[in-house]
Order: C-alpha cells, then structure tokens, then sequence
C-alpha cells in the first residue's frame, strides 16, 4: 500500500485568503460618509454593500496563504514613508461607460498615495542591454492608473443615478493624518466580510 505523503496534504489543504490593503481614515470621516450613503440611499436606493461598506482609501488585494506574505511587503513600504495628511476636496463622479456610475469624494492630492502604491508595488529597475532589438520583443505593459479616492457608492446604474437632480449636499470636506495601513483578510473566493489582520505603523 502506497505511504501518504504528508507535505503534499498540507500542501493542497492550505487555505488561501484574499488580502485587502487599505488606507482608514479616523471615525468622525467614517461616520460622515455613512451619512452621505444615507441621504443618497433616500434619493435613490442604495444595495447593502454600498451601505454597509466603510470608508476607506484603497491600496491593493492579493492572495496569499499566510499573514507573513503580506505583512512583509506592507512593513517595507510603510518603513520608507513617514505619516502624511490625506483631504478629502469634495464629490466626484466616476464614469463607467454608460452603464453605471460611482459617485466619491476626491483627495485633494493624491500624489502621496501614489508614492506609498509606488512603494507596495515598485516598477523593475531598466537593465542595459547589448543586443539589438526586435519586432518580436514584446511592448512593457503600461501599469494600471491610480486614481485614490474615498467611495460613497460603486456602481450605480445610469438611469438611478441620472435622477440626482443635486450632488452638492455630497461637497464633503474633511481631513485626516494618515500614519498607518490597514491589512484585512477573508477566504478568497468567499463574500463574508474582511476580518483585520494588522495596521502598520508609517515611518
């Protein structure tokens, strides 16, 4: 009879999580934001997961199947940054073709932000090269576009969200010192909600 091996079981009975990275502002911010999905929830109606959502800057997500994994490339970056203050410069809208809207509020500068995502995901360092180049190299892929900002509700349809006769109710201005990331986590390929993992501390 054929042995188990007992390094492939741990193997494949490994869970794997769904890592979110984020960046918290302090509870006077959450608690206005949950304001604002309200009074857009009594224009429109809002889904649950645009309610229940709390406020937040996004960084990134990733899979992993252990804290370490994550921490590790989060405590580098955070090391190298010191705190920074983010404000929030009134409503912005996000179009996404002509199906659905996302209606947030925009950082006043976003360049920081860009500084730490640079930081948690940096581009290779160019090497020289001596060989002559060819039609067949492959063209760099152009990094995704950051675009930093703090959610009030994703994915609106058009026609719902074309019935707000008025967004300066959502002209939101506020403040706060930015000096740690958050790192939440669930099973991935779940719904639940993400459970927190650590903040760490910038600087």
């Amino acid at each position: 009879m054929a042995k188990k091996n007992n390094a492939q079981l741990t193997l494949f009975n490994e869970n794997v999580y769904e890592y979110f990275v984020l960046l918290s502002p302090d509870e006077a911010i959450k608690q206005a934001v949950d304001g604002l999905k309200e009074q857009l929830h009594a224009l429109i109606g809002l889904e649950d997961y645009n309610r229940k959502s709390i406020a937040h800057v996004s960084l990134f997500k990733m899979k992993a199947t252990a804290d370490t994994q994550v921490l590790k490339l989060v405590k580098k970056a955070a090391a190298a940054l010191q705190p920074f203050t983010i404000t929030l410069d009134g409503h912005e809208v996000l179009k996404h073709g002509g199906v659905s809207r996302t209606l947030c509020l925009k950082l006043e500068d976003p360049e920081p932000v860009n500084n730490l995502m640079a930081l948690l995901d940096p581009k290779p360092v160019a090497k020289r090269s001596y060989r002559q180049t060819s039609i067949l190299d492959k063209t760099p892929r152009a990094k995704k576009v950051i675009h930093p900002h703090v959610t009030i509700a994703r994915s609106i349809a058009t026609a719902d969200f074309d019935r707000i006769e008025d967004l300066t109710p959502f002209d939101y201005r506020a403040e706060w010192l930015c000096d740690r990331i958050t790192v939440l986590r669930r099973l991935d390929g779940s719904t639940g909600i993400f459970s927190p993992v650590k903040e760490v501390k910038l600087g």
